[in-house]
């Protein structure tokens, strides 16, 4: 099974979600204007429920035998805030667990980075060019431009010496893969292991 995270279909700020009814972003002649969340299934879920938005993610996780799945998962409980007033308000979701290390990689055109798990709990955010991540299960995702996914896969283990743990990371297409990591402290007590949707 493939799962395929279209262009911006999964665009978000992992610091600041910004709905646009909210503001408008004025067009100029020279470009169009930019949608701040610019996704159809956020603004389908915003206009539903203003009050309570929700952006979607994919996590890569683990389960009780260390093996790998890809889940779709969604972030919510985000608050209306005004970040910087007099700046009108936009939602705000801030995930529990301090920020260890922000990194930007850059993954050649025919990378591949054999059977691994990630080396801690990580956002991974698609800036440019696509890649994906192969689990032990067989599935396979595929994220481009404005994507991002939760890597929980730490527990993962081999079944068998010399087997599958974690996932395989592979560009995608004629051009490098541009990504930014944004690594975090475990939490005490936080388990990621077992869950589909961790965060």
């Amino acid at each position: 099974m493939t799962f395929t995270m279209k262009n911006g279909a999964m665009r978000a700020s992992l610091l600041a979600w910004s709905l646009a009814g909210s503001t408008a972003m004025a067009a100029t002649a020279e470009a169009p204007p930019v949608p701040v969340l610019g996704t159809a299934e956020v603004q389908a879920t915003t206009t539903a429920n203003p009050q309570h938005p929700t952006v979607p993610y994919a996590n890569l996780w683990a389960d009780a035998e260390g093996h790998t799945h890809v889940a779709k998962c969604e972030l919510n409980g985000m608050k209306l805030l005004s970040y910087a007033p007099p700046a009108a308000p936009e939602w705000f979701g801030t995930p529990p667990e301090d920020i260890q290390s922000i990194t930007y990689a850059v993954l050649p055109v025919g990378y591949v980075g054999s059977w691994h798990h990630a080396p801690g709990p990580q956002w991974v955010v698609t800036l440019s060019g696509q890649w994906s991540v192969e689990a032990t299960d067989g599935q396979t995702l595929v994220q481009g431009p404005g994507d991002f996914q939760f890597n929980a896969d730490t527990s993962s283990f081999a079944s068998t010496p010399g087997g599958k743990v974690g996932h395989i990371s592979r560009t995608v297409g004629n051009v490098p893969n541009v990504q930014l990591i944004i690594k975090l402290k475990p939490r005490a007590g936080a388990v990621y292991a077992g869950k589909p949707c961790a965060v």
